[in-house]
């Protein structure tokens, strides 16, 4: 596993320069007429200009997926449902595969967070040792802090020693350890530097304060009420269904790392139009955080104004026309991610290729383009 890290987003900014690619596979997943939970064929029942829009996406995906081996893009809005879209090789990647997600479970982990502090059983301003023993040079540390990386603790996905064995059995507790023989960055609060530690401590922090394994409370806490059919926490779930391919260049790194290293802060796995779902659903309804919440996690951004509680956080100015976004995305080995809600058009977009390195932005940026001009 290469490092988990967070990719600069500037949706105007990016493009595709690749020549198009021919499409071989269209799915069209879970298409409401009305922006609502049921489903309706494809090709029947449909207005006709969703079914032109849906081609258009196609099209573009096709187009934007460039040099990647598969590609694959979800959208809700709530004109044309929620739907599912596929380029690239059939027999690998479908509508309804698995792909690595990354960094956008650190949505799931900084939701079960949030929960847990309505609850009364956490606080933003606990400090690290309340919940966690004996982390060296973490002094002043927050939970806030974990969740919008100003602790200044230093990233293990950045110590080499951690790709060392892939196929290693971490602890929790073996990754903070290893992050800690590292000097932090700077004080606490001082300034922004994304660590995936923090997220392997709020996983420990809410397995500890929850009373069950992190896998568990995201299940019961975010998958369960969203309604996502096929979202999994890889390596402490048993993942039901197939997994696209992962490439590195022409090796496939779909299954090169145990998924005890990227754990909470990247080990989960789901099809695109779950991520859709998911990000419609978190920050679009009151399912997972109710209004106060909401504003917790929005508030007092780091890096610029762009960094939540375990959300990014677009300005309108680089959203196409989408309003404010809000979302994540996420690299780890084989696969890059985005996910978003754009709140000014009431849409959610998922594009994930499956490709180390990989540009999912080209097909994010590719999909605004047209449902928002």
């Amino acid at each position: 596993m290469r490092a988990i890290v967070l990719l600069a987003v500037g949706l105007v900014a990016c493009s595709s320069e690749s020549p198009p690619a021919s499409p071989v596979d269209t799915g069209l997943v879970d298409a409401p007429t009305d922006g609502g939970d049921g489903a309706v064929d494809a090709s029947d029942g449909r207005p006709d200009a969703c079914t032109a829009i849906d081609g258009e996406l196609q099209a573009a995906l096709d187009s934007a997926r460039g040099k990647n081996p598969n590609a694959t893009l979800a959208v809700q809005d709530e004109a044309c449902g929620l739907r599912a879209f596929v380029s690239g090789d059939a027999a690998n990647a479908t509508p309804t595969t698995l792909w690595r997600m990354g960094s956008v479970t650190k949505t799931f982990v900084s939701a079960v967070i949030l929960g847990l502090v309505k609850e009364g059983k956490v606080a933003l301003t606990d400090p690290l040792s309340k919940w966690v023993d004996a982390v060296p040079k973490t002094d002043g540390v927050t939970v806030r802090m974990l969740l919008n990386h100003t602790s200044g603790i230093f990233n293990y996905t950045e110590d080499p020693a951690f790709f060392t064995d892939r196929t290693k059995k971490w602890t929790p507790r073996e990754i903070v350890d290893l992050a800690t023989k590292t000097d932090p960055y700077f004080a606490p609060g001082a300034d922004f530097h994304y660590s995936n530690t923090n997220y392997a401590l709020l996983g420990m922090i809410a397995e500890k304060a929850g009373g069950k394994k992190i896998s568990a409370l995201i299940r019961e806490r975010a998958i369960g009420p969203a309604g996502l059919s096929a979202t999994f926490f890889d390596g402490e779930e048993a993942v039901v269904g197939t997994m696209t391919k992962g490439f590195t260049g022409t090796k496939d790194v779909t299954f090169i790392s145990d998924m005890s290293g990227p754990w909470a802060a990247g080990a989960m796995v789901a099809p695109a139009i779950d991520l859709a779902r998911w990000a419609s659903t978190l920050y679009g309804t009151t399912k997972i955080l109710d209004a106060d919440q909401r504003k917790t996690l929005l508030a007092d951004p780091a890096s610029g104004g762009n960094y939540g509680l375990g959300v990014v956080i677009l300005k309108p100015a680089v959203t196409v026309g989408g309003g404010q976004a809000l979302g994540h995305d996420g690299a780890i080995d084989g696969f890059a991610t985005q996910m978003f809600w754009f709140e000014g058009k009431k849409t959610a977009v998922a594009s994930i290729v499956n490709k180390t390195g990989g540009d999912a932005n080209a097909i994010t940026l590719a999909a605004v383009r047209i449902l928002f001009r």
